[in-house]
């Protein structure tokens, strides 16, 4: 048996256990997906570690803590974007991040996905188009009916309590 088939057996053998460790910084997805890169990378190394397992367990965790915080920092990105004051051109027309929000859940997906590329995103239509793969003029047309609907929706007035 060549070095490469026995590590790929030890990689087989304890991906369960390298899962279940990497659940402790991620959900079972990303747990997973931890383990896959870590033992990606033991198979990619030209030379095989000394002690295999224990550079299974070390590379599972770096990529979980890894993961982590790259998911803490995005949350925090998107939580600061959401809050931004976009929706705020002038002190007397200004709305909550939270109506704000609300309205944006009323939008169709799509309508939903492109507000959130070009606004929040910074994205032109031509990357919206590309990245959606519609065309330009479908992706301005979605972008205009969803800004009036939103303008529809937060210039209603609120219900009295």
């Amino acid at each position: 048996m060549s070095e490469r088939d026995r590590l790929a057996r030890l990689a087989v053998e304890r991906a369960a256990g390298l899962a279940l460790y990497a659940r402790q910084w991620l959900n079972a997805a990303a747990a997973e997906d931890a383990v896959q890169e870590a033992l990606v990378a033991l198979l990619g190394e030209r030379v095989a570690p000394a002690d295999p397992v224990a550079w299974m367990f070390r590379a599972v965790r770096n990529a979980a803590i890894d993961q982590a915080r790259a998911t803490t920092r995005r949350r925090r990105r998107e939580q600061a974007v959401a809050r931004a004051e976009w929706f705020q051109p002038s002190i007397e027309n200004a709305i909550d991040a939270r109506s704000a929000e609300r309205a944006l859940r009323h939008l169709a997906e799509v309508d939903r996905e492109i507000v959130v590329l070009r606004i929040w995103g910074g994205l032109g239509f031509a990357q919206i188009a590309d990245v959606t793969r519609m065309s330009l003029s479908t992706v301005h047309a979605h972008y205009v009916a969803a800004l009036e609907q939103l303008r529809n929706t937060l210039e209603k007035p609120c219900p009295t309590r």
